[in-house]
């Protein structure tokens, strides 16, 4: 081992490079073909789609980042791959491009396993899909931290275009190097790369040569290799609109009782609650978890199970005139589905104030994230509403920000606020919360400089200077697509079950059966639907229930 080497595999984490047994080799030998490569042969290269999965039973193969010209070999290097270790990670699951290069150091004998085959492994050795999945994962967020096969995002940290482009990456846990163009040592860096000057920011480099100037999310993600084609599916059994907590506990049950099943999700995995930066009271996580990791974790058993997550793809509406059941693209392409199950969550209300939209990405914002936090280092912060996302965006801020106040209409937290995150809001020193207040002007140039709002006890009006209002009031639901089709409520969230009152379409005996919608075959589930609680673990429990109704609709037609 040269030294090089012994430093490479001295900073290695052993979850994320294991050593499989001698039994667990012998049964991923069975699953693959045996199979010899040559020294210096490329197994695949950044960029490569469709790569294969291979297990070493003699030889070294080293992983190598991209790197920069002038860098050495161990510079590059990111990993040393030896006997019953194995290659590749998230990017092969997701059918996306790969991060890094993967070559033989010298002659290897492997088994090689097509993604075919590799799926057909996890599925039916638990113990083995543990280790590589658990691999895969710690890989992935090995090179986030490392920024390996990174793409490159210029653009000023405040501007709510670079929050937008980054947002999306961050949440589709894709490493990325962000530089603010207005700093002198970013001038030479987008001069190798051919930026201009008068470029639109941000701008966005995902391979040399080429820069998209403040591209659309689609655009960053066909680019990236992120875009899952959906073309040549055919006709699946169920197709999940939304990849929030309901929509993939759908997708991980349906997937593992053998129904076909695609989750089509119009920005990144997570839904709203994927924003949420700490959620402390969902079931096994007595330490909480991020609404990242949840949706990371979540979209893995999934796929794990065969299910495919499509991103981002906007569903423009629904034809529900006939079975199949039809969904409808933005970009014009179109999934047929058996069984539809809408899972698209709501929104936050947005003020009803005039200057808002100009304000919206310049220092008004729906999530609070650790992107959101780095622009409140220090700062006087508003948060306005008196739910659990914004109890917990508030106890987030308040470790960075210099003092948060909260706005909320009702006469306490505890009216709709878990009694956990009341008492540590109530314990907060840097909180502070005003109740029966509201917001009723936002001020400033380009930016957001000044809230102005008003206790609405003693109808005070005060204006105090700020630059981040974070908005997170009441659910609108995601519905817009679909009112022409399915029956809502007076709000606009679907009605299911017990609720609908034009049965006509429903065969049997004229009423739809839990959680199904006014059209056979069409369910609801989460903060979509009407009288739902909104909460995680009920959206959870939603997403999982549903698919012995869609069994049953299945059943009945075809």
């Amino acid at each position: 081992m040269t030294s090089d080497e012994g430093s490479v595999r001295a900073g290695m984490d052993e979850e994320a490079f294991p050593v499989l047994s001698e039994d667990q080799v012998s049964r991923v030998r069975e699953y693959g073909n045996a199979d010899a490569l040559e020294r210096g042969q490329i197994l695949y290269s950044r960029g490569t789609t469709g790569f294969d999965f291979f297990l070493i039973l003699d030889g070294v193969i080293d992983i190598y980042q991209e790197g920069n010209p002038g860098d050495s070999v161990e510079d590059r290097t990111v990993a040393v791959l030896t006997a019953a270790q194995f290659t590749g990670e998230l990017s092969l699951l997701h059918r996306q491009k790969s991060l890094v290069q993967a070559v033989a150091r010298e002659n290897c004998a492997v088994i090689r396993l097509r993604p075919a085959q590799l799926r057909a492994l996890i599925a039916n050795e638990p113990d083995i899909a543990q280790i590589v999945l658990q691999a895969f994962m710690r890989r992935r967020l090995r090179y986030v931290h490392l920024g390996l096969g990174t793409v490159l995002l210029a653009g000023p940290p405040d501007s709510g275009d670079t929050l937008r482009i980054r947002s999306f990456l961050d949440r589709s846990n894709y490493p990325v190097r962000q530089i603010d163009p207005g700093e002198a040592e970013a001038a030479g860096v987008l001069r190798d790369y051919g930026v201009q000057p008068d470029a639109r920011w941000p701008v966005v480099i995902c391979r040399p040569g080429t820069y998209m100037q403040n591209p659309e999310i689609s655009e960053v993600a066909e680019c990236l290799g992120l875009r899952e084609d959906i073309g040549d599916l055919g006709t699946v059994d169920v197709a999940v609109v939304g990849a929030g907590p309901s929509g993939l506990a759908a997708a991980v049950y349906a997937a593992s009782e053998g129904l076909s099943t695609v989750v089509v999700e119009a920005t990144a995995p997570g839904g709203q609650a994927g924003t949420s930066s700490m959620i402390e009271n969902y079931l096994g996580f007595p330490l909480g978890i991020s609404g990242r990791d949840l949706a990371t974790r979540a979209q893995v058993q999934a796929m794990k199970f065969g299910a495919r997550i499509a991103l981002p793809y906007t569903v423009e509406r629904l034809d529900c005139s006939a079975h199949p059941l039809t969904l409808r693209m933005g970009d014009g392409e179109a999934l047929s589905a058996r069984t539809v199950i809408v899972a698209t969550g709501a929104h936050y209300r947005r003020l009803d104030l005039p200057e808002l939209p100009r304000f919206e990405g310049n220092g008004v914002h729906y999530a609070a994230t650790a992107l959101e936090g780095a622009c409140c280092q220090g700062e006087e912060v508003f948060v306005v509403g008196g739910a659990n996302s914004a109890g917990q965006a508030a106890v987030f801020l308040s470790r960075v920000a210099e003092h948060v106040r909260m706005l909320v209409r009702g006469s306490a937290l505890s009216n709709s606020m878990s009694q956990y995150l009341s008492r540590r809001i109530d314990a907060a020193a840097r909180i502070s919360v005003h109740t029966r207040s509201e917001v009723v002007e936002l001020r400033g140039k380009g930016h957001l400089q000044e809230v102005r709002w008003r206790d609405n006890c003693t109808g005070e009006v005060r204006a105090t200077p700020s630059s981040n209002a974070f908005l997170m009031l009441g659910a609108v639901p995601n519905t817009s697509w679909l009112t022409d089709c399915l029956e809502t409520d007076e709000k606009g969230f679907i009605r299911v079950g017990h609720q609908v009152s034009d049965t006509s379409a429903i065969p049997t005996d004229g009423r739809p059966m839990e959680l199904e919608s006014s059209v056979p075959g069409v369910f609801a589930v989460g903060d979509v639907r009407s009288g739902s609680v909104k909460r995680v673990a009920s959206s959870v429990g939603e997403g999982s229930i549903v698919v012995a109704a869609v069994h049953r609709a299945l059943g009945l037609h075809g």
